[in-house]
């Protein structure tokens, strides 16, 4: 049922070499003393050790002073008294004069470790991220350059490990380096709390990182990603920061807790501190606990910042310098000053332990864990390892070295030493009630019976036969395949599988569903448990060195065993493995597209050549390029940042993903391409991100601003395509600085846009000194081009008119008499009609307005209407008369002083002087009929002998006199 070929080569690598599987122990007989004789009983809960990696070299690639099989990092040069001779004795001296933080990823990940000097005797350290068989997946020097002025090696507080496998490095006054396992940096180094303030304590939790400082302060910084929801972060607290990656992938939200406050309120200080994740709170949110002074907790809810004392003092006889929460997060660990391990709900409600460590350590541990659920270790240097079970039970682990690090996990817990790395685990209940001296469990017999059968002894059926008749066989079998799946040791897995498989020879039945013979379900989870066995048992080979454990295996899920992979940059085994376990096309087409990228980085050949080797890893036998959309961009952009960047435009020749194609341009540099890509698509999010992405390119490349400006716009106007242009034409009209756009325009040689552009700009403002600045740029501009003569010369006049407006203003002293206007017809109307104001200076003023006229080329009937216009609205009558008698013949005729003077409501006779100078009979009629002069107008009518007139004039008068005139001219009219 499971193939006999190793599905997990991995032919990147020729180093690597397939792991075969203990087939010389195979047909051995299972004579080995039982699994029971290695358990060790923590009360009536059965635990084991198991040994994983032994020999461990850790590996470094940085010469060293003392070339020894440790954790620890030590910089050449790095002086040691010269009576040190013996190995032992220096490593001893070392451990008194640094220390070295080691934190693993969860879920048997990888291990970080960093060496810092207890005194200032090295500045830099080595940064290390190891896989747990010692091999080195990334290696930095720690402090990075830009902050060695500021920063050495002993300011490192604490590192750690989140749940998504990004490494946090903590300093002393808080800032925070992030990085993912290939030792490229997340996020920007940031604050967590203010920069002057030192911490008293920082702790990395799977969501982020929490510290405390020393004035009672704390802060936590949940480091998230584009798979958290948008909406999560408008649900935190409104003093939170965001902090966002340059690739807006990951950010971090910062939230400062004024914990202070409450401390002096109340009379306290705060010990330690534990975060409880969001993924277990009713809010959604994270918690913060504080242990008090005066032997309580505080729980300060992230997202209001409200406070709570749980109020634990009856249950706590001392405060508590360390709380660790278990993996289910219903416990709480707590040690306290007086060497008490107290187990608590999260609740507070219930007390589970007290244990007193006085005994054997006044001494707080130098560290605390879980061990799964069900226990708690302990380590003191020189003391071993401590495991306290729930009723009080206890069991000791000896260790011959000091350094020993403790890594809890959801089902065991990870023991880290200089030379190995064992589990400390509870035996699986399925596999304590099977494998137990002298069990009677239906599972327990199957295996005896198949150790008999498969060892070549003659062996009685009927066992496996009764089984069978009491229904209790295929329950056997299922255990049996759960337990192996359980088992770390590989002859133990196979004899669990052999006694499953033999069990189903009694059992199994096929289903036929629709003419077709299927699988029994136990067939399917023999298959399902033998895939799985295969797959631990290649993680947990020292080429890989990840230890995951069954429960581990179904918390990430296959797909999350792949991402890891690659992640640890094992991707052809990860491509190996999702095509084994059958993973969704999506997985398959990610592992391969992430194999084809490290072929790409590490091949030699022309670019044909491996750009052909990479689509075939892409396809992995599927022809058609269209499934595997996305794939050819994301090993583009390796095969770029490889320097192959020919390797790159063939992949990307084969692309059909604009929402991939389109980064992957940009990122190789290939812009104008990335903004036709874009443009095809009409995708304005990515015609504007190329515009943006370019600017920033050509900003970064060069020194000088204003050259980065030219050679960024010139590229726009060049080489994109005009909806890229546009687009930044757009963008730019909305920014204040107005020469952004006219550079963009006259780089098009588009001078009429550009020019009307700053015109318009000068339009807006109301400082008259810019303005004529901007009014002088806008000529110069108009004229650079040929046909826009016109605009210049309109521009020149509108400035000249804002001149000769300022004049006036100085020469009457009075802002009125012209104020700001873009109109020669309002200035000279304002003119006139401060004339009615300045009545001294009427002269001066009709003078003033008249060489405006002139200057500026008025026409003269404009003038003379601009006159009568604002001679009317000013109320000067006098003056108009004069106007209207300057000639002989006025040149707009005197219908339009007649209406003026009928709109001011002057007198009768003052209206009809106007209109008896007007010459056509149709226009009197008119005018008399707008001044109500109705008897007059029906003379008018008369003389015109229009009847629809008369009947107008009857219709419109209420005078009796005049309606009795008018059917008289009617009856005239129709004789």
């Amino acid at each position: 049922m499971v193939a006999s070929s190793n599905p997990f080569d991995d032919p990147i690598l020729e180093t690597e070499t397939a792991y075969t599987e203990q087939s010389s122990v195979e047909d051995k007989e299972f004579s080995a003393s039982p699994a029971e004789a290695s358990w060790q009983y923590l009360g009536d809960l059965p635990y084991r050790r198991i040994p994983i990696y032994s020999h461990v070299q850790w590996r470094s690639s940085c010469p060293s002073s003392m070339q020894q099989n440790c954790l620890a990092w030590y910089p050449q040069g790095l002086s040691k008294p010269q009576h040190l001779v013996d190995p032992k004795e220096i490593r001893n001296w070392y451990q008194t004069t640094t220390q070295t933080h080691v934190k693993a990823c969860p879920h048997g990940g990888p291990i970080a470790t960093c060496t810092v000097p207890l005194t200032d005797s090295f500045r830099t350290t080595q940064l290390r991220i190891l896989t747990n068989s010692g091999q080195i997946l990334s290696q930095q020097e720690f402090p990075p350059a830009d902050y060695r002025e500021r920063y050495n090696a002993v300011d490192i507080l604490c590192l750690g490990f989140t749940s998504r496998t990004t490494l946090v490095v903590v300093l002393n006054d808080s800032l925070c380096f992030t990085y993912n396992l290939k030792g490229q940096a997340l996020l920007q180094p940031f604050y967590v709390c203010q920069e002057s303030i030192p911490l008293l304590q920082a702790k990395v939790y799977e969501g982020g990182v929490a510290v405390l400082t020393k004035n009672q302060d704390a802060a936590i910084a949940e480091l998230l990603d584009h798979h958290d929801e948008e909406e999560y972060s408008q649900t935190s607290h409104l003093s939170a920061r965001r902090i966002e990656s340059d690739d807006l992938s990951h950010y971090a939200l910062v939230t400062i807790l004024p914990t202070s406050e409450y401390a002096k309120r109340h009379f306290c200080t705060f010990s330690t501190l534990a975060v409880f994740s969001r993924l277990r709170t009713t809010s959604q949110h994270p918690e913060l606990f504080l242990s008090t002074s005066d032997n309580s907790v505080i729980v300060v809810e992230v997202s209001t910042i409200k406070m709570t004392d749980v109020d634990c003092r009856v249950r706590v006889n001392s405060p508590i310098v360390d709380m660790v929460f278990a993996p289910n997060g219903r416990f709480l660990a707590c040690f306290t000053e007086s060497c008490i391990l107290t187990v608590i709900s999260t609740s507070f409600e219930t007390k589970v332990l007290d244990f007193d460590t006085s005994e054997g350590s006044q001494q707080v541990p130098s560290q605390m864990e879980w061990c799964g659920e069900d226990s708690v270790v302990l380590h003191w240097k020189g003391l071993g390892v401590l495991m306290v079970g729930p009723y009080g039970d206890w069991l000791r682990f000896p260790y011959e070295d000091d350094t020993v690090y403790l890594v809890p996990e959801i089902d065991c817990c990870r023991v880290i030493t200089d030379s190995a790395i064992e589990i400390l685990q509870r035996v699986p209940p399925v596999t304590a009630q099977m494998l137990s001296i002298g069990s009677i469990e239906t599972s327990a017999m199957l295996v005896d019976a198949a150790d008999a059968f498969y060892s070549g002894t003659s062996a009685d059926d009927n066992t496996v036969r009764d089984i069978a008749a009491s229904d209790q066989l295929i329950p056997a079998v299922e255990t049996c395949l759960e337990a192996a799946t359980r088992e770390f040791d590989i002859v133990q897995q196979k004899r669990l599988l052999r006694a499953a498989s033999y069990g189903m020879h009694f059992s199994y039945k096929s289903i036929e569903a629709k003419g077709v013979v299927q699988p029994s379900p136990t067939a399917q989870e023999f298959v399902v448990a033998a895939r799985k066995l295969r797959v631990l048992n290649r993680l947990r080979h020292p080429n890989v060195g990840w230890i995951a454990t069954s429960a581990q295996y179904d918390t990430m899920t296959p797909i999350g065993v792949v991402a890891r992979l690659i992640a640890l940059q094992r991707p052809a085994l990860a491509c190996s493995i999702s095509q084994y376990l059958g993973l969704p096309k999506s997985v398959q087409i990610f592992a391969r597209a992430s194999k084809a990228a490290a072929y790409v980085m590490a091949a030699e050949g022309t670019d044909a050549q491996v750009a052909e080797v990479a689509t075939e890893i892409i396809l992995g036998g599927a022809g058609d390029h269209s499934l595997h959309r996305g794939a050819y961009a994301t090993v583009a952009m390796a095969a770029n940042q490889a320097g192959r960047p020919g390797v790159a435009n063939l992949l990307l020749l084969l692309e059909t993903s604009v929402v991939d194609k389109v980064p992957a341009l940009l990122s190789t540099g290939a812009y104008a391409d990335a903004m036709a890509v874009a443009t095809q698509a009409r995708d304005l999010d990515f015609i504007f991100s190329s515009l943006m992405e370019y600017e920033r390119s050509c900003l970064a490349n060069s020194s000088d601003v204003s050259k980065a400006q030219a050679a960024f716009l010139g590229m726009v106007v060049s080489k994109f395509t005009p909806e890229g242009f546009h687009t930044l034409r757009r963008y730019l009209q909305t920014t204040a600085d107005v020469k952004s756009v006219t550079n963009l325009l006259i780089r098009a040689q588009q001078f009429a846009a550009a020019g009307t552009a700053m015109a318009q700009r000068a339009l807006q403002e109301h400082d008259a000194r810019e303005k004529q600045g901007l009014l002088a740029e806008a000529s110069r501009i108009f004229g650079l081009g040929k046909d826009t003569a016109l605009h210049k010369a309109s521009t020149d006049d509108y400035a000249e008119l804002i001149r000769d407006q300022e004049t006036l203003r100085t020469k009457h002293n009075a802002p009125e008499v012209a104020p700001p206007s873009s109109s020669v017809t309002s200035t000279i109307a304002s003119v006139i009609k401060f004339a009615a104001i300045q009545m001294r200076d009427q002269h001066r003023l009709f003078s003033d307005a008249e060489k405006l006229a002139k200057k500026y080329r008025v026409p003269e009937k404009r003038f003379w209407h601009i006159q009568v216009i604002a001679l009317a609205e000013s109320q000067q009558w006098s003056n108009l008369r004069i106007l209207s008698e300057s000639k002989t013949k006025s040149p707009i005729g005197y219908k339009p002083f007649a209406r003026a003077a009928i709109r001011g409501k002057q007198s009768s006779a003052e209206i009809l002087k106007y209109i008896d100078r007007v010459s056509a009979n149709e226009e009197r009629y008119d005018l008399f009929c707008e001044a109500s002069l109705w008897k007059r107008a029906l003379e008018e009518a008369g003389k015109l002998k229009d009847t629809r007139r008369v009947l107008n004039v009857k219709t419109l008068c209420n005078s009796n006199e005049i309606q009795l005139l008018a059917d008289e001219m009617l009856g005239r009219l129709a004789q």
